[in-house]
């Protein structure tokens, strides 16, 4: 893999003194950064010396640290700690496998390094294909539910830039932020191989809330302009890192927590207000699996059947069966979120939503992109929390069609963009 091999086999760069992925990790937390400042402030020399200045690209702010410190502390002090990973497909370990991405190599380090036996925990939620939208919606399930104390968030190569992406990318740290166990979070930004990243408004989110962050696309684009990568020694494709990719993330990660350890302690306090907004924070999602929740609950199945026939992540779904009746849920919220299993095909079908007897949206599942992948879209964002009769009805010409509802998400929150 030309020049990622070389971090592949634990040679960064001596003066970082960082580890391979993958390899033992040291105990030391002793760290010189002397290397990485001389490293960005003249040109590169060697190869060495162009890895160490990748590296230090790659950490874009250290932000507040206070709590990702304390969790670390509570590791090595033999208290339990859940490292938890939310985000697409190179999360999930696309190509590399579930033992060979960046989640579980970092989560290997950060076991070895900081933990005492057994006492640190694994949550990888990342999902194919998925943005910060159905992130959000999943995230009490997938992440909270485990009580994740450090939560890296990874989207920036799926997320739009429309509003909707940006409230819902905010809901989702501010939601993670306000948790009882006071987590921490770590924002990572990846890149295509045609330069796209959403990192740019998740920068502002991140530096709003004083949160680390790591951009991939910061350290590898200049290497990329100037010749000395090319995307193939990378990626395989065109957004997933290789087996080495996923290697280099993982120590963009390691040289963020070591870092972090000589970072000044300083008190986190959230921000009252917001960058973008966060009108789907604490959203609360049914499935066929769990139809009720505090918010919102099923009330008539009508002509859908649950059925053990879903997608990624939601195993179960309400699938059209024969007749027109509707699907129908109570809620009070201010917010709702319909997840159904789209697919480039005429035999899907599509659905029209209801709120307390308007139709609101129309949502077709045959979309040129889909892939049967689970898919989120909202069907109504008001600036006040209302009680909701929701109906889901299959729309003129579907009623023989394919329609896979996965669940309903809502949220409740007054106006906050």
């Amino acid at each position: 893999m030309k020049r990622l091999t070389m971090i592949g086999a634990a040679v960064l760069s001596a003066a970082l003194l960082l580890t391979a992925c993958g390899d033992t990790a040291q105990k030391s937390t002793a760290t010189d950064t002397s290397a990485v400042s001389e490293a960005v402030s003249k040109a590169p020399e060697t190869p060495e010396k162009f890895q160490a200045a990748m590296v230090s690209r790659s950490l874009y702010s250290l932000g507040n640290t206070s709590r990702l410190k304390a969790k670390l502390r509570q590791a090595q002090s033999g208290e339990d700690m859940t490292v938890a990973y939310i985000g697409g497909s190179i999360t999930r370990g696309e190509t590399a496998g579930a033992e060979g991405c960046y989640a579980k190599l970092s989560y290997n380090y950060i076991a070895e390094k900081y933990g005492t036996c057994d006492n640190v925990k694994y949550v990888n939620a990342g999902v194919s294909g998925t943005p910060s939208v159905l992130g959000n919606l999943r995230l009490q399930k997938d992440v909270l539910d485990y009580n994740a104390d450090i939560v890296f968030v990874e989207f920036a190569v799926n997320d739009a830039q429309d509003n909707t992406h940006k409230e819902s990318y905010e809901s989702l740290v501010r939601t993670v932020l306000t948790q009882e166990n006071d987590p921490a979070v770590v924002l990572i930004f990846n890149r295509t191989a045609n330069g796209y990243t959403a990192q740019e408004y998740m920068k502002e989110i991140g530096d709003y809330y004083s949160l680390p962050m790591i951009s991939v696309a910061d350290a590898l684009t200049p290497e990329f302009d100037e010749g000395r990568m090319t995307w193939e020694d990378y990626s395989d494709d065109q957004s997933h890192p290789n087996t080495e990719g996923h290697k280099l993330l993982c120590s963009f990660i390691e040289n963020l927590l070591t870092q972090a350890e000589n970072a000044p302690d300083e008190e986190y306090t959230l921000p009252p207000a917001y960058r973008f907004g966060y009108p789907f924070m604490d959203s609360q999602l049914v499935t066929p699996e769990a139809p009720t929740a505090e918010l919102i609950s099923l009330t008539d199945t009508g002509s859908f059947e649950a059925v053990e026939q879903g997608a990624t992540d939601f195993p179960t779904s309400w699938k059209l069966s024969d007749g027109t009746d509707p699907l129908k849920f109570k809620a009070t919220a201010s917010s709702v979120f319909l997840l159904f299993k789209r697919n480039n095909s005429d035999t899907m079908g599509s659905f029209e939503v209801y709120i307390n007897g308007a139709k609101v949206k129309t949502i077709h599942s045959n979309q040129k992109d889909g892939w049967n992948e689970p898919y989120s879209e909202l069907a109504i964002k008001f600036q006040t929390i209302k009680d909701m009769d929701i109906e889901i009805r299959p729309a003129e010409g579907s009623e023989d069609k394919n329609i896979t509802i996965l669940g309903v998400a809502v949220a409740a929150q007054e106006s906050t963009q």
